[in-house]
């Protein structure tokens, strides 16, 4: 579904990394944007490039270990609107033997990386619910699914964090919010790179033999980009109304899927992954499919201006361009939802939509739902179509 571009997303350590690029993607997505850090530098810099993007963005300083600062970081997000998803995404990491790891040392890491995220989705979860819809994504890691070595303080931060995560999604289960977490492995970014750094300090190894050994000991093959968990993030913080995913860990380890019960599908035609938009979020091995919202996106990922017919040929190309890549067919769809900008020139153009659709379709009718809105997340779009799916 588009997402709602009167509404706010979050992000705390937006300044850079995965939080400046999962700020980029929100905005991309619709949303209005606060990024939030301690750097007034950093995240000024970012909120400034989205807004000379042409979207509505605002810098806050907040340190999310004070409740005090968390709360005016509520009252400031709140000047630009509902806050609808909130990305906790601010943490900090170290390594040491449990031996030499001081009480300092661990409070400050259980502090940023799960007290943090605590006090921010106490401080937002209510007006979520008063509104009956809102997202919570965690930034985790695969260290709060598993130990490893000299990672005790961080590792029992994010099992911390992945804890409140399903609790937290136990308790608004049925209500319309969700609260999910992605748990990404090495990720190309300046904390991964001080891990590395530490490594070459101890070892002696260069830089390119550190990565290496890190990379192994985690069981990646490569270092996965702040945009492929940006992407991850915007899935689960624009995910549907209907049937979303929630108290789900999607694992982020270098794959070509998301390992977890659900699995990521974004046919290349479409272009790089742009989260909801390209992508697709179905039950790993089982039949349920359910297909975001597909503009007429080129593979360039724009959309070029066009009459509705010409939008409503390739939007729908697109969806059965998903259904293919996931080994489906258009008999599968179940469901369709529309969502267009102008009821009138839909229905002044019903013989031609219905000629597009018989020629992508056949005679196959699934059960359809019409929504008019005020304007969709592309720019340029004048329709968008999701669907369900069951896979045969």
């Amino acid at each position: 579904m588009n997402a709602p571009t009167d509404q706010v997303a979050v992000v705390t350590g937006a300044g850079r990394g995965i939080g400046a690029a999962t700020a980029r993607a929100l905005a991309d997505a619709g949303f209005s944007v606060v990024v939030a850090a301690r750097s007034r530098d950093q995240i000024e810099r970012q909120a400034a490039e989205l807004t000379a993007m042409g979207r509505r963005a605002k810098a806050v300083v907040c340190d999310v270990t004070s409740e005090a600062s968390v709360q005016a970081l509520s009252r400031e997000a709140a000047e630009l609107g509902p806050v609808a998803v909130l990305v906790n995404n601010a943490g900090a990491a170290s390594s040491m033997p449990l031996g030499r790891t001081s009480l300092e040392e661990w409070n400050r890491l259980i502090a940023v990386n799960a007290t943090g995220a605590f006090l921010c989705t106490q401080v937002f979860l209510g007006g979520m619910l008063d509104r009956k819809w809102g997202r919570v994504v965690n930034v985790a890691s695969t260290a709060g699914l598993s130990g490893g070595k000299y990672l005790a303080a961080y590792s029992a931060a994010k099992h911390a964090l992945v804890g409140l995560t399903s609790s937290a999604a136990a308790e608004v289960a049925g209500t319309g919010v969700t609260v999910n977490a992605v748990c990404p492995g090495f990720v190309d970014t300046e904390m991964t790179a001080g891990t590395v750094d530490r490594i070459v300090a101890k070892t002696g190894r260069t830089r390119e033999e550190a990565l290496a050994a890190a990379l192994a000991a985690a069981g990646q093959t490569r270092l996965i980009s702040s945009e492929e968990v940006a992407a991850a993030v915007v899935v689960l913080a624009a995910a549907a109304a209907t049937h979303p995913p929630n108290g789900e860990i999607l694992v982020l380890d270098g794959r070509d899927r998301m390992n977890s019960r659900f699995a990521i599908i974004n046919p290349t035609e479409l272009g790089a992954p742009r989260g909801w938009n390209n992508g697709m979020l179905a039950p790993a091995g089982g039949r349920v499919f359910f297909i975001a919202g597909q503009t007429a996106r080129d593979g360039s990922g724009r959309v070029q201006a066009a009459d509705l017919v010409t939008q409503f040929d390739r939007a729908l190309g697109n969806v059965l361009a998903v259904l293919s890549e996931a080994g489906g067919k258009p008999g599968d769809i179940g469901r369709f939802t529309i969502y267009v900008s102008d009821m009138a020139q839909y229905r002044a153009s019903l013989k031609p939509l219905g000629e597009v659709y018989r020629r992508r379709m056949g005679t196959h009718y699934p059960a359809m739902a019409l929504v008019e809105v005020k304007s969709l997340v592309d720019q340029q779009a004048v329709v968008e179509i999701e669907a369900t799916a069951v896979l045969g």
